[in-house]
């Protein structure tokens, strides 16, 4: 899926079935029941979605602030400046392995970012407090995975950047592992420290992401075990031929990252979302 830009382009989800070769289009094979239930290609989808068990490893970087505006221009919204001149990026790998969506694996590329009428945090202090304490919007500027039926349900129930490709996950007990590979050419591969014996408390934050001409916005709670945090971390490897990957080397990377963090045992819960006019306030 070769195409940038926060507005989305999502191309037809096929896959094989019964020997057979099928093509489906997102819209055509989805509709809403009403305000807490869907039809997602036959299967009926309520809130909030568990996810009972999964596995995830993020990398967060520090990146120029003005190419990270540019590459989101279209959302409506603005990358959140840790200080002056300088965004985060989030890299993240998901395993999930008990989710009501199903069994895969999931990779996005993240920028916290603010919303149109919130007002802009102070310099750092400001921003890590927003940050830590779950108020800060992640807009979910790509979101690969690999697995057909989570690509629709992502799509019309949040609005998420869902297209199938291939991601691969390695969770040892010393390090975790991941890549994200697109039409046969790396993306990004990102490690993390494993082993940890810390937990998450639950934490309610909010998803950003924009389909159909508008932005949407959903609140997951998560929490976990098993928490490995670290700063710094090894250098993520981002392939060079790639539009995605291109992007990233714009934004800085490769380089260290600023913190990484691994959740052996996660848990999470997805309500429904809300959707605005791309550039105005959520409610």
């Amino acid at each position: 899926m070769k195409t940038t830009g926060a507005r989305f382009e999502e191309p037809p989800v096929t896959y094989d079935m019964d020997g057979k070769h099928h093509s489906t289009v997102t819209n055509d094979v989805c509709e809403k029941i009403d305000a807490d239930h869907y039809l997602i290609d036959g299967e009926r989808i309520g809130f909030p979605v568990v996810v009972a068990d999964a596995s995830m490893l993020m990398n967060a970087y520090l990146v120029d602030a003005k190419v990270a505006q540019e590459i989101i221009s279209d959302s409506g919204f603005r990358v959140l400046e840790l200080y002056p001149g300088k965004a985060l990026l989030q890299l993240l790998f998901v395993d999930y392995r008990d989710n009501e969506l199903g069994d895969y694996n999931e990779g996005a590329i993240i920028f916290p970012v603010i919303t149109p009428g919130e007002r802009k945090p102070f310099p750092f202090f400001g921003a890590l407090k927003r940050m830590i304490s779950g108020s800060v919007g992640n807009f979910v500027y790509r979101m690969p995975v690999d697995q057909a039926f989570t690509t629709h349900a992502g799509r019309f129930i949040w609005g998420f950047p869902k297209w199938v490709s291939r991601i691969d996950i390695e969770f040892g007990d010393k390090r975790a592992h991941g890549s994200f590979i697109d039409e046969g050419e790396l993306v990004y591969s990102i490690a993390a420290k494993t082993g940890g014996t810390a937990t998450a408390k639950e934490q309610r934050a909010a998803s950003l992401a924009i389909r159909d001409n508008k932005a949407w916005k959903t609140y997951g709670t998560s929490a976990g075990s098993g928490v490995t945090f670290a700063l710094g971390g090894e250098m993520p490897t981002i392939g060079d031929r790639h539009p995605l990957a291109l992007e990233l080397r714009a934004l800085g990377l490769p380089k260290k990252p600023l913190f990484s963090v691994s959740i052996k045992n996660a848990a999470m819960s997805f309500a429904g979302p809300e959707s605005t006019e791309i550039g105005q306030p959520f409610r």
